[in-house]
């Protein structure tokens, strides 16, 4: 992209010149991304800390902005993961893989662990997950995590490729301890741990790392697929610009956007596309349509198996929380292609406010504008158990509580 824009910044000095601020946005941009990243590992990386590509960069620069010492950079990114949402988001990433997708259930209850402060056993979880994942991610080599070298664990194109990234955290996790260990750890000392040398691991340092090399072990895993595929050719100068055009007018429709809210009161509220997307989702989830409600996926689980598996996947997610009425109260558009929707409903015969996010993706899986072909609201997280608030309203008709 650097070189892209360096030979566009020079054909612009003869043509299209009132392109020339949108590049130079676009440079700014990448500047950005280049900084933040190896600021983390400056600060981070010597605590084998490891940015994932599931990380917003806007949160991590805000994190090391709003900080100055180690100490408090790390708090700052154990309060993400602690962030029930976004740790929802993060592991909804790890669906792309078969080998996560078959340890889902032990990927939820360290999730639950970790949400209840069971911080030993959530780790254990997570180390198991690990281990059989990339045991089973190469069949010929069928190596887990602990016995590989972290050298061959390098991964290209993937921003866990740092050189403070996934390999240099990986000489602390495989690292032998056989002395006995009694003071209190702040590593993923795997070997000690599971073989009972380091016993004072029960703490948030410990289990946010282990979820912390969870997913760049899922980037590595990407990173080792995509670099196995055929080399796809150079994009052209055509691909290129139109890639330049859209991130611009994306920037332009994000500077222009003007945050409002709408309710069942406000003109033209049915008839809202997002109200119509909310009400198409919910009408599904209450009547049972598993096959409807995989369609509201994020773009990143879509592709993944047939439209049969799909919707048992949908039956397993939403079955456990059955919908039998619902009303929409607010639908809250504060930034860019994103709706943050508030309904009072009944689920499991107890009436609940609930709030969810819908992001407005396009058909590559980006975030689109109203006007782009394809573009759909989907759910931002895959995981009905946030949807629901903490306010109990009532338990359903006849309930004293209950508005009606």
């Amino acid at each position: 992209m650097y070189e892209h824009l360096r030979g566009a910044k020079v054909l612009i000095r003869f043509i299209a010149r009132q392109e020339r601020p949108k590049l130079l946005q676009i440079e700014r941009d990448l500047d950005r991304l280049v900084t933040v990243v190896d600021d983390f590992y400056q600060r981070l990386g010597r605590r084998n800390w490891v940015f994932h590509d599931t990380m917003s960069l806007d949160d991590i620069q805000r994190v090391l902005t709003e900080t100055s010492s180690e100490d408090d950079a790390e708090e700052g990114l154990i309060r993400l993961y602690r962030d029930g949402e976004t740790l929802d988001r993060w592991i909804m990433s790890l669906r792309q893989h078969d080998g996560l997708r078959a340890r889902l259930h032990q990927i939820e209850r360290a999730r639950e662990h970790y949400r209840d402060s069971q911080y030993d056993s959530s780790a254990l979880q997570l180390i198991a997950v690990m281990d059989g994942f990339v045991n089973d991610f190469e069949p010929d080599v069928r190596r887990g995590l602990a016995s590989r070298d972290p050298d061959d664990m390098a991964a290209w194109d993937s921003v866990v490729g740092h050189h403070m990234g996934l390999t240099h955290a990986l000489k602390t996790f495989t690292k032998t301890i056989k002395k006995r260990v009694d003071e209190e750890v702040f590593e993923v000392y795997r070997n000690g741990i599971v073989h009972g040398s380091v016993v004072r691991f029960d703490n948030v340092v410990v289990a946010s790392k282990a979820w912390n090399m969870l997913f760049a072990v899922a980037d590595w895993a990407r990173a080792t697929r995509k670099s196995a595929e055929p080399k796809e050719p150079q994009p052209s100068w055509s691909d290129t610009w139109s890639t330049i055009k859209r991130h611009t007018a994306y920037n332009d429709y994000q500077d222009s956007f003007e945050p409002r809210s709408i309710t069942p009161d406000s003109p033209g509220f049915g008839e809202s596309e997002v109200v119509v997307r909310t009400t198409e989702f919910l009408e599904a989830w209450e009547h049972r349509r598993w096959g409807h409600v995989a369609r509201f996926e994020p773009p990143m689980l879509a592709g993944l198996g047939s439209e049969g598996e799909r919707a048992r996947f949908a039956k397993d997610t939403f079955s456990g929380h059955e919908l039998e009425s619902w009303e929409i109260e607010s639908v809250a558009l504060q930034q860019a292609s994103t709706a943050d929707i508030r309904i009072t409903a009944s689920v499991n015969a107890e009436i609940r406010r609930m709030s969810f996010r819908m992001i407005l993706w396009n058909s590559e899986g980006k975030l689109a504008m109203p006007d782009d072909d394809g573009a759909e609201w989907r759910l931002a997280v895959w995981a009905p158990q946030t949807f629901v608030e903490n306010v109990h309203v009532g338990n359903g008709p006849g309930d004293p509580t209950d508005p009606e």
